[in-house]
């Protein structure tokens, strides 16, 4: 009689299998994306000269005015100037505003003081000025609780990214509160995350460290202090690069149209456009921003919100333009060298931070 091969049941076979590859995807991802690893720049600056010789022109000829008191991007065709009616040269298609700077420094003069002046929610110097709020709305199992820091700045490269261990690269990371201190910064937020994957642009402090394109919509703030969401189509590193990025994150979706308005349509998966606790940053002009952080999955402490009603939080701001952030337990926000949120389980390390900090 011949013996018959025992054969294993159907679900069995599928169970190994199963467990086969998830063993295998685990250690993939431990290597690839877990393993403290340093990534090369791609080592481009962007056009910061670009604003300064316009800036110069500025001092010794025309001057064009550009923004509204609202804070919208301006494009101007022909840069007819306002004052004596002469043709300018056209400044750049993000609406770049010469001598920034200085411009800034006078248009928010009252925010500003000769000295830095602290207290436990303020902070205030020749250069910055940060208000931090506490908001909660609803009750019970609805309670949302947020903060806002609002900010105004006279030199754009007081809003800086940090990377976890001062490193660009792939599995790296720390607490929003160790990136705070080791980088000196008086307000910081969890960023976009850039290290979590292997796509979307990178551009920090000036340099553009990724150029990978994504699905994502991207938002960048410009040497000029304006600040700008595109679509993934509509999004263009080289057009970035000489239009002056100082920052460009990609995670989104972008939280405004263009208008200012709220939105109910957003670029973005179904677990994202979920009820979550929310890091974001929005726009009001060159120079005043804010950075919200939501804590949520806290019955009784606050639930979070959805897309929706993060977007409705930031056209109630009065922001003209809003950007969502990495969110979940990484959302955080710090101020004065202290956790200022409670983030969901105790939150998580991340691979860097949107920050705030005196520059010399």
């Amino acid at each position: 009689m011949m013996n018959r091969k025992k054969l294993l049941p159907a679900w069995l076979v599928i169970l190994i299998d199963i467990s086969i590859i998830a063993v295998y995807t685990i250690g993939f991802y431990g290597i690839y994306y877990l393993t403290p690893r340093q990534l090369e720049s791609n080592n481009i600056k962007t056009n910061q000269g670009e604003t300064s010789v316009k800036s110069s022109e500025t001092a010794t000829g025309t001057q064009t005015e550009t923004g509204s008191e609202t804070g919208s991007e301006t494009e101007t065709e022909t840069g007819t100037d306002t004052e004596t009616g002469t043709d300018t040269e056209t400044e750049n298609s993000t609406g770049t505003s010469p001598g920034t700077t200085e411009n800034l420094a006078t248009k928010f003069a009252d925010y500003f003081t000769d000295t830095v002046v602290s207290t436990s929610s303020t902070y205030s110097s020749k250069n910055i000025s940060v208000t931090v709020d506490k908001q909660t709305e609803g009750a019970g199992s609805s309670m949302v609780t947020y903060y806002v820091a609002d900010i105004y700045i006279a030199d754009i490269k007081c809003l800086q990214s940090g990377f976890a261990d001062d490193t660009y690269g792939i599995g790296y990371s720390d607490t929003v509160l160790n990136m705070d201190e080791s980088l000196n910064a008086i307000l910081a937020m969890n960023g976009d995350y850039y290290g979590n994957g292997g796509n979307g642009v990178v551009i920090r402090n000036g340099e553009v460290y990724r150029s990978n394109s994504s699905s994502s919509d991207v938002c960048v703030l410009y040497y000029d202090g304006t600040m700008k969401t595109f679509s993934a189509q509509e999004f263009d590193v080289n057009q970035a690069i000489e239009d002056g990025a100082w920052q460009a994150w990609c995670f989104g979706p972008e939280l405004l149209d263009d208008t200012g308005s709220s939105m109910t349509d957003f670029t973005a998966d179904g677990h994202v456009k979920q009820t979550n606790p929310r890091s974001a940053i929005g726009y009001y002009e060159p120079g005043h921003y804010c950075m919200v952080v939501v804590d949520g999955r806290q019955s009784g402490y606050s639930e979070g919100l959805n897309l929706s009603q993060l977007s409705s939080l930031f056209e109630e701001l009065g922001c003209t333009s809003a950007y969502n952030m990495d969110g979940g337990k990484s959302s955080s926000m710090t101020f004065d060298d202290a956790l200022t949120n409670q983030p969901s389980d105790g939150g998580r390390e991340v691979s860097d931070c949107i920050l705030i900090k005196e520059v010399e």
